[in-house]
């Protein structure tokens, strides 16, 4: 077995040991939840890299809509205001 199948074994035995330890905890510690919060965020990281490195153009795409949700969730009037003059423009041909 080399080195790297070696380390995608522990990766994904630690994943499920931490799993089973966070499903029989009834409530997490403040510095339980930060470092788990950290974790989530270093994981994160690492797919969206992967995922840029294999398909880039998917990887912006997606990017792009996960920003525009975001947009339209924290200013909803002014996403509508900006989709009906869009809606309007393309109407007129323009």
């Amino acid at each position: 077995m080399s080195n790297s199948e070696v380390t995608k074994t522990q990766i994904v035995e630690k994943a499920n040991d931490l799993l089973l330890l966070i499903e029989k905890q009834k409530e997490l510690s403040k510095e339980e939840t930060l470092t788990l919060a950290k974790l989530e965020l270093i994981i994160e990281s690492r797919l969206f890299k992967q995922d840029a490195e294999e398909n880039p153009e998917e990887y912006l795409i997606e990017r792009f809509q996960e920003r525009l949700y975001n947009f339209e969730r924290e200013y909803p009037s002014l996403s509508s205001f900006i989709r009906r003059i869009s809606n309007s423009l393309s109407n007129i041909g323009i």
